[in-house]
């Protein structure tokens, strides 16, 4: 390649150099939604409300500095029988009051890299990630560091305004009055462009307010380290500009230690990074500031073509655009991330004069970072859940109550499906309840009942919290909220709604049925009702914990077949027919089969009175309930026990559907291969949790 082409990217290097050594702000700006941000002032704090380390009213944490060595991540590889290596013994250090971008071509290991340093996802196979010159604590560093994911996650039902305050209250607790945290928000909301969008619902918003609003909920209780996966993506590129030199403001005026992994940057966008790492194939090729990247490949022995953007040229070259010889000189020359810093030579031997006592190696790089190291230790008070569990069940459960009002739609949906279901239902067997020569049908009508609580409570759970999963990832993983809170919150959210349109299909269909009419009948079989309901709901839970939407929705109709055929069998066998132990056993096992014993036992036990036979009638075999029972097989019924096995089947899938989801949400993957080879199956041929949120 002639090196007389070596004149763009040059040019793009010394004009990037110069802007830095004289202070020139570069400013990115749009008509409405404009952020300018002091790329020159690197410690500089703005505002009176803005310090270095923090925000008004809010906690200072110490500047905190991440450096990993010999890093190695590997999984075990079931098509080729083999491990193969995602991250190969690579060495790095990101620092306090800079932006850094991982980047690389696509499978080199930048979101690996990235969910290692957080923490989110996989655990190291070997080497050591240190804070601060000392080993990370993970339970430690989860609560000074958050994460925020490639897609946008907010709630659509919530203004700007709304979810910073909910964001602040579970965040900060009663350790800030109401104005203080609202002065927070404004403080955060103005810093980050969001004043005038404030009352606007978040589904409304564009792109590059979604990201930026994201950003604000993890700043809330100003975290030293933040890290990012793709941020740029899905935006334009203006709005791609501004987040990035958002988040260099960020990283310069509060001194955070902010981490993104981005794919194919643009010359503008590339050139606001403070520092980058380059991975490819599993290895660091350079780590150092963008503006070094175009003599660095020219002592590698490439020359930058005129019109190349150097984020682009580099990657070519990590692809083997330029032959595979190229790949092991990268990796020796910063030696797999040793050298921290690359340095042109000519800024080499000025550092290396006016700094005697630091480490260097003859490549013309520093493995020396020339920024202070922070040893000051946390404030175990910082690391303290602010809110008390019951202020987070509170805020909660009012967050999905809210949510559930605010989705008209889907309330007046189910309003209306319930009172139709009982017009037609009430329609069908009307006047069956006391008519002796209509008993079977009265049965048929109980059958119903159960039916329609197997599938109105768990359809509507199996449909939406899939979904409800990838919030509740992000805001867990970001130290929000307890699990346990969050989960006594959707449980009891739910009981409302489901006891009003409970109240209403019930008394319509028992009314029109022609049931009698006695309250405490009523209430015997408004309670069996209920609990098959609340169970159902809970195993729609238990399934959608661990299956994506398609499959939850496909599972959950399928394992309620077995549960209605068990209920009703042996149904009319007659007190003399045997039925095998076996069948016996499993028909224990059907919550269904216990709702429908409990519904008739209701309906026709505790001494009710004969039934009335028609005058038409000549012979009326039925008018003896207790007759009829004995037919049935129902002759040893158990009111009793049949709630208790209701509440005994409620307790169990619930409480399996909240170790479903802890386990689900400890975002670990395991290195032991029987594990593997096991999850590998079940992804394989059930599509058991193949969907990550």
């Amino acid at each position: 390649m002639d090196s007389t082409t070596d004149t763009g990217c040059s040019d793009s290097y010394n004009s990037y150099s110069k802007s830095h050594s004289s202070g020139t702000s570069l400013n990115y700006s749009s008509d409405i939604n404009a952020i300018s941000v002091d790329l020159g002032d690197h410690n500089g704090c703005h505002g009176d409300n803005v310090s270095c380390n923090g925000l008004k009213y809010l906690p200072t944490w110490p500047a905190i500095n991440l450096e990993f060595r010999d890093l190695t991540y590997e999984v075990y590889d079931l098509h080729t029988k083999s491990r193969k290596q995602l991250l190969r013994s690579i060495n790095g250090q990101f620092r306090a009051h800079e932006l850094t971008a991982i980047m690389g071509p696509s499978g080199a290991g930048k979101t690996t890299l990235l969910n290692l340093l957080a923490g989110y996802g996989a655990k190291k196979t070997s080497g050591e990630i240190n804070v601060n010159n000392s080993p990370r604590n993970m339970k430690v560093f989860r609560k000074m560091s958050r994460y925020i994911m490639q897609n946008d996650v907010l709630d659509p039902h919530f203004t700007v305004l709304e979810a910073m305050l909910l964001a602040a209250h579970l965040k900060l607790g009663n350790e800030l009055n109401h104005k203080q945290k609202l002065d927070v928000i404004n403080e955060i909301l103005g810093m980050l462009g969001l004043t005038k969008a404030q009352n606007t619902i978040t589904m409304r918003l564009s792109g590059g307010e979604k990201k930026r609003l994201c950003i604000a909920l993890e700043l809330v209780n100003n975290p030293p380290v933040i890290f990012l996966d793709e941020p740029t993506t899905g935006l334009d590129d203006l709005s791609s500009s501004q987040c990035i030199s958002l988040l260099r403001g960020i990283a310069h005026r509060t001194g955070r230690t902010v981490i993104c992994s981005i794919h194919t940057p643009s010359a503008k966008v590339f050139h606001m990074f403070d520092k980058v790492y380059i991975l490819a194939e599993s290895q660091c090729i350079y780590q150092g500031a963008g503006a070094n990247i175009v003599p660095y490949m020219k002592q590698i022995g490439l020359t930058c073509p005129r019109t190349y953007n150097p984020a682009d040229f580099i990657i070519e070259v990590a692809c083997h655009e330029y032959g595979h010889h190229y790949h092991e000189p990268m990796v020796e020359a910063v030696e797999n991330g040793k050298v921290y810093r690359w340095t042109p030579q000519h800024e080499y031997r000025q550092i290396k004069s006016d700094v005697t006592n630091k480490s260097d190696t003859t490549s013309g790089a520093s493995s020396f970072d020339e920024l202070e190291q922070f040893e000051e230790e946390i404030n175990p008070n910082l690391l303290k859940q602010k809110a008390s569990w019951w202020m987070q069940y509170r805020l909660l459960l009012t967050r999905m109550m809210v949510q559930m009002w605010r989705d008209k739609s889907y309330m007046k949906l189910r309003f209306y499906m319930n009172i139709i279901l009982a017009i037609i239902v009430g329609g069908i067997y009307k006047g069956v309840g006391d008519d002796a020569s209509k008993a079977f049908f009265n049965f048929g009508f109980a059958f119903t009942i159960i039916i329609a609580y197997l599938y109105l409570p768990m359809m509507p759970v199996l449909l939406q919290f899939p979904t409800e999963m990838k919030f509740l990832k992000r805001e867990y993983f970001n130290q929000w909220y307890h699990l346990s809170s969050y989960y006594a919150a959707l449980i009891c959210s739910k009981l409302p709604f489901m006891f009003v349109l409970a109240s209403i299909y019930l008394i319509m269909v028992y009314i029109m049925s022609g049931q009698p009419l006695e309250l405490f009948r009523f209430g015997m079989l408004f309670l069996i009702a209920f609990l098959t309901a609340m169970t159902s709901e809970s195993l729609g839970l238990l399934i959608s914990s661990r299956l994506s939407l398609v499959n939850a929705m496909f599972i959950g109709p399928v394992v309620a077949v077995p549960l209605i055929l068990l209920s009703c069998y042996g149904i009319g066998y007659g007190k003399a027919v045997h039925i095998h132990p076996l069948m016996r056993y499993l028909m224990q096992l059907s919550y269904l089969r216990h709702g429908m014993e409990g519904l008739v036992a209701a309906l026709y036990g505790y001494d009710r009175e004969d039934l009335h036979c028609p005058d038409t009638e000549v012979f009326c075999m039925f008018r003896k309930s207790q007759f009829l029972l004995i037919i049935l097989g129902f002759e040893n019924l158990n009111y009793v026990f049949s709630v208790s096995c209701l509440v005994l089947f409620y307790i169990i899938f619930t409480t399996a559907a909240y170790l479903m989801i802890r386990h689900r949400l400890k975002l670990r993957t395991t290195n032991n291969v029987i594990v593997q080879y096991a999850t590998h199956l079940l992804v394989k041929h059930l599509n058991f949790a193949s969907y990550n949120y």
